[in-house]
């Protein structure tokens, strides 16, 4: 394979906004807007309206990624109704100085990311990331009972209502992909953010289920040992049979004093093999989380 699979920059390093404060707050009619953050396809905005409503808007500036591949898939995700998945609002379309852009309008949920945490060094303990584990696999089983599949879970992608490490809600649903509907996504493609992409994606196939799980495994380990389950090539591109390599050797070893039931539930989530990682109810099941 000729692809290359970068591991992140230097952490605390995030990417700027290209749209200016007045250009956002004019395009939605907003009191004020403040930026979020910035990813492949957009940036992602605070802002207020008239009425002392809080929304998070997520606006395209990829002009190849066409407003009909979000009515499509991610329309679906109305379906979900749980504090564990950001609620979609609107698909909507917004005049900026470049042109009309198609926008994802979410609620606004207040707390911080994961990626802030680590960035700041507040790491949480083994009892708080069991039950960030179990609430966030319970998300991703809701997801999954709507047959759709998020493709981009990373800490940057993951919220904590109330800055709590037992209240995770799954943000950025830009990239989620019905199950049961044709893909504009033509394959070989990588879809979604390298560190946290399955073997499956790094080999340029479709992500489905399986490649959630898997994401929601690194996170998780990260958080545990405070280092990637197999990369620390920050600012280094690996070929991708390397990075299969890694993965197929299996994860570092977790440190000494994680509860048994998290860490048998993070190894199997980081299963080279697809079909051997189970289902995001299994393991929240497994962790105490109900019956789903």
């Amino acid at each position: 394979m000729n692809a290359l699979f970068w591991w992140e920059p230097t952490p605390g390093v995030r990417l700027g906004p290209t749209l200016g404060t007045d250009d956002v707050q004019a395009a939605f009619g907003a009191t004020s807007a403040s930026f979020l953050g910035r990813g492949a396809f957009g940036e992602t905005w605070r802002i207020v309206d008239p009425d002392g409503a809080v929304r998070a808007v997520k606006v395209v500036l990829d002009e190849n990624y066409p407003e009909a591949y979000l009515k499509r898939e991610v329309g679906g995700l109305r379906r979900v109704d749980d504090p564990r998945v950001v609620a979609l609002q609107d698909v909507l379309t917004v005049g900026l100085p470049m042109g009309s852009r198609p926008v994802l309008a979410f609620e606004f949920v207040d707390g911080g990311d994961v990626a802030g945490r680590i960035e700041s060094q507040s790491w949480p303990t083994f009892e708080d990331t069991q039950a960030f584990l179990r609430e966030l696999l319970g998300a991703v089983t809701e997801l999954h009972a709507v047959e759709t599949v998020h493709r981009d879970i990373k800490p940057e992608n993951v919220a904590l209502r109330g800055a709590s490490w037992a209240a995770p809600v799954l943000l950025d649903l830009g990239l989620a992909k019905l199950l049961n509907a044709e893909s504009f996504t033509q394959y070989p493609a990588l879809m979604g953010t390298l560190p946290f992409m399955a073997p499956e994606q790094v080999q340029q196939q479709e992500a489905r289920k399986a490649a959630d799980v898997w994401a929601v495994g690194v996170v998780a380990h990260i958080l545990l040992a405070r280092e990637h389950p197999f990369f620390d090539d920050r600012g280094r591109a690996v070929l991708a049979d390397e990075a299969l390599e890694r993965m197929r050797k299996g994860p570092r070893p977790l440190p000494d004093g994680v509860p048994e039931a998290t860490a048998a539930v993070v190894r199997r989530l980081l299963s080279f093999e697809p079909h051997e990682r189970g289902s995001a109810a299994r393991a929240y099941r497994d962790l105490g989380g109900g019956t789903r």
